[in-house]
């Protein structure tokens, strides 16, 4: 496959090679018409001097003296032709017209002129041109018509002779307007390869992302090939850190069941395994959550966070109906949100499902997007609220904003996912008197 060079290199020479055709064509063309001008001028310059020179005797004969002011006219055979001819019939022709036959002139009135191409009796095509003359001015029906023709050799050779002129311009043209794209072009992409032997440096490990400064048109592309790096390094060690929080907050447990097993204790074993295996499937549920937690990445889809809002509502009406919650959403601007759609579910799920259960009978979730590329979500409640005391500590695992010890691990998975984002995620009072979660994204 080719190289984007070659490709390049290649729909510019066809392009140059339209244009340069088309250029030539022109040029051709007009050329082609001078010459054709210029062969009319001749001739009727020829025909001028042969109605100056000519004398006309009292009954009309015509009389042109040797030799004539026009060289080629007293040359047998050279190309150059006339005769003077009135109302059909030659009164007088030029001793080069000889073996070569004229067809009779077109007729024209007195001072015009008629130019254009015909073939002569025997079929040579010559230029000629026809000039109509009266020398006795009170008698206009004397009409006489000057006829000169020439073969077309000379205009061809001119003709030809410019074409092959014009042909090594133009390639000469071509050639340096083709050594000069190779160089633009080898130029202008520089920052492509530049971009390529950085990605393979970053590939080899030599280095951990793309340093060059780039032209505007590729910083985009570089700003976003950066931060998909960056994306991805911050999940590598979400993984990491997560399998290893894992393996530590699971040793407990396990400690534990083993020591009861160990004991020999069988009334206490079975309630011991039962609260550990509910403590473990909690620290699992919540790690695995934390390291799928997909973040903030370049190029993310939009995700109609209206539509997730609305499904989620309508399940926690299904499952807290007997509370006869009311539920009020507000977009300002927000309805769409760039990012994965399983953080927003599991935001905005874990948000609401603490709203829906710990509310009276009031929830308001409102939306709105921010300059800068600020997406924020509040979520109110006319719940207990919560304690000032537990403010800072209620976003950690095993901490709940009843107060109580547990295992409950909605709000730390929110605010995992909330950093992943790089926001900021608060709790205060709400206007409606309970608690006021806000989030604080960056899409």
């Amino acid at each position: 496959m080719l190289s984007l060079t070659a490709r390049l290199l290649v729909a510019l020479s066809v392009v140059l090679g339209a244009f340069l055709s088309l250029t030539g064509y022109a040029l051709d063309s007009a050329f082609q018409e001078s010459a054709r001008a210029a062969v009319r001028d001749r001739l009727q310059g020829y025909a001028l001097t042969l109605v100056a020179a000519t004398e006309v005797g009292p009954d009309g004969t015509i009389d042109i003296p040797t030799p004539i002011p026009v060289t080629r006219l007293n040359q047998r055979d050279s190309g150059l032709y006339a005769r003077v001819v009135a109302q059909g019939q030659p009164l007088w022709v030029s001793p080069s017209l000889v073996t070569t036959r004229l067809s009779l002139p077109i007729t024209v009135g007195r001072t015009e002129l008629n130019f254009g191409e015909r073939n002569s009796a025997a079929g040579e095509p010559l230029f000629e041109l026809a000039y109509g003359v009266s020398w006795d001015e009170p008698d206009a029906s004397k009409l006489y018509t000057v006829q000169v023709a020439e073969n077309l050799e000379s205009y061809n050779h001119e003709v030809s002779g410019f074409r092959h002129k014009l042909v090594g311009w133009l390639a000469a043209i071509a050639l340096v307007l083709l050594a000069v794209q190779g160089v633009v072009m080898r130029w202008s992409l520089a920052p492509l390869r530049r971009a390529a032997q950085e990605i393979k440096s970053i590939e080899t490990g030599s280095q951990e992302q793309m340093l060059g400064r780039y032209p505007q048109e590729l910083r985009a592309l570089t700003d976003s090939l950066n931060g998909f790096i960056r994306a991805s390094r911050e999940r590598l060690e979400r993984y990491r850190h997560s399998l290893s929080d894992l393996a530590h907050s699971l040793k407990t447990p396990l400690a534990l069941m083993r020591g009861a097993a160990e004991a020999g204790e069988k009334e206490q074993l079975g309630a011991m395994v039962n609260e550990q295996v509910s403590r473990m499937g909690a620290i699992v549920d919540y790690q695995l959550q934390r390291a799928a937690t997909s973040g903030r990445t370049p190029l993310a889809k939009a995700v109609a966070v209206d539509v997730i809002a609305n499904k989620i509502k309508t399940t926690l009406d299904k499952v807290y109906a007997e509370k006869g919650v009311l539920c009020d959403i507000e977009f300002v601007g927000g309805e769409v949100f760039h990012g994965d759609e399983s953080d927003v579910y599991e935001l905005l799920g874990n948000l609401m499902d603490n709203a829906y259960k710990w509310c009276r009978a009031r929830v308001r979730l409102t939306i709105r997007a921010e300059d800068g590329g600020r997406f924020v979500l509040s979520v109110d409640d006319d719940g207990p609220g919560v304690e000032p005391s537990l403010a800072g500590r209620v976003f950690e695992r095993g901490i709940r904003s009843d107060q109580s010890g547990g295992s409950g691990i909605g709000l730390a998975v929110v605010n995992d996912i909330v950093g992943a984002y790089g926001g900021a995620l608060n709790v205060g009072v709400s206007d409606l008197g309970g608690a006021a979660f806000a989030v604080t994204l960056l899409q």
